[in-house]
């Protein structure tokens, strides 16, 4: 018997989920049975289990299977137990109150950056930001800012490898002006978006570190700049560091 059979259903299932939360984030049966060297009459059977539960979905037109509202609502509990409590969301609210814009709090979980809680702008007009939504490292303050404290060696890497998406006339996308951008970041203390991930939206972060004084997380405030003053720029920055000097104070 192969070290192949020897693999439980229970185990296979898994090997599929951890694929399917892998670049480019949707996959054929075919690809799936290819990668995992599983049977692929096994695949569908697991696939047709998980979609069952919502845990996937298949995309209509390219027939390509991913990560579904199943999945979500599994990783949400994780994420908003994880270094995630009452003191937290209280300086969050702080931080949107004084700012009267949306807030956000958002994590590194190994290489992506998820949001974790966000509370919606005071504005009658919102970005629409959900937690459990993933950041792109190289546009839009929230990536930028976390992935900017990385290890310098990692970070080389991860820019080098990365896909830079061009999502606005405004995103970064050669590597060594990223690089430069990071450095920035690190040297200030805050990252700033203007419109790097959306066209008509401004955006600061400000790092989140714990005990060790190590980069996990970030408090981001994020607004339109229809009516976007340098005064209420210079507000948000303020409070926005603020509150993630508050919540590193808090973190182990």
């Amino acid at each position: 018997m192969t070290v192949k059979n020897n693999i439980s259903s229970a185990e296979k299932l898994i090997m599929v989920l951890k694929l399917l939360g892998c670049e480019p984030y949707s996959y054929s049966a075919k690809e799936i049975s290819q990668r995992l060297d599983i049977n692929r009459s096994t695949v569908h059977r697991i696939l047709n289990i998980l979609m069952k539960e919502k845990f996937v979905i298949q995309d209509m037109i390219t027939k390509k299977y991913k990560l579904g509202p199943g999945i979500y609502l599994i990783g949400s509990a994780y994420l908003i137990n994880k270094n995630f409590t009452n003191e937290v969301v209280a300086v969050l609210n702080q931080v949107a109150e004084a700012t009267k814009e949306s807030v956000g709090y958002y994590i590194k979980d190994e290489d992506k950056i998820i949001s974790v809680y966000e509370i919606e702008s005071y504005q009658p007009v919102r970005l629409g930001y959900k937690p459990g939504t993933f950041y792109p490292i190289h546009c839009g303050s929230v990536g930028k800012c976390i992935t900017a404290f990385t290890e310098p060696e990692k970070l080389e890497k991860l820019v080098r490898t990365a896909k830079l998406d061009k999502r606005t006339p405004n995103t970064i996308t050669d590597p060594d002006l990223l690089l430069k951008e990071y450095k920035r970041i690190r040297e200030q203390g805050y990252a700033v978006s203007d419109e790097e991930n959306l066209l008509g939206a401004y955006g600061i972060a400000a790092p989140v570190k714990n005990s060790k004084g190590e980069v996990f997380a970030c408090v981001a405030v994020a607004c339109l700049k229809t009516g976007l003053t340098q005064e209420k720029i210079e507000n948000m920055k303020k409070h926005v560091i603020r509150g993630a000097k508050k919540i590193s104070e808090l973190m182990p």
